[in-house]
């Protein structure tokens, strides 16, 4: 995957949705949009692109006070996976759960209620993997869309 052409991706977002677009620059690229309450930010090194992440949270979201966990390791051809769980209390809606087969998923609510996700490895190659994304996230969690839709047509 090319960095430009990831660049031209969240830029083209941020210009179509009028949100400003941040971009830092250090071992690993990241770019993050604030709108409202929700901040989504993609994170990536442009060497291992299987390091690259999607984090969907609430800018209140407190890191250290993290109540509820639920992660789910995607399953990679070649590498043994240990066991895990499957009698985990399901605190966010299940629609979520569809992630599971594309993504690994990382799912936390702090205690006084907000969300944060992480899906990995997120390489889009397109527009449109983006938003089916982020506005499904959005959708389901807190009812409205991040991105407007108006860019498919």
């Amino acid at each position: 995957m090319d960095v430009k052409k990831i660049d031209n991706l969240w830029r083209f977002l941020g210009i179509r949705n009028n949100v400003p677009v941040k971009l830092e620059l250090d071992h690993h690229v990241s770019y993050s949009f604030i709108k409202g309450n929700i901040q989504v930010k993609h994170q990536f090194n442009p060497k291992l692109w299987q390091e690259s992440s999607l984090v969907i949270q609430e800018k209140s979201f407190q890191e250290k006070s993290v109540l509820q966990h639920y992660h789910h390791k995607k399953q990679r051809f070649g590498f043994h996976t240990e066991m895990t769980s499957t009698h985990v209390q399901i605190f966010f809606p299940r629609e979520l759960l569809h992630f599971k087969t594309k993504y690994e998923m990382d799912i936390q609510k702090d205690r006084h209620g907000n969300y944060q996700i992480i899906l990995s490895p997120f390489v889009p190659k397109n527009v449109y993997e983006i938003l089916d994304s982020v506005n499904f996230t959005c959708r389901e969690l807190w009812k409205k869309d991040f991105f407007s839709e108006s860019i498919r047509n």
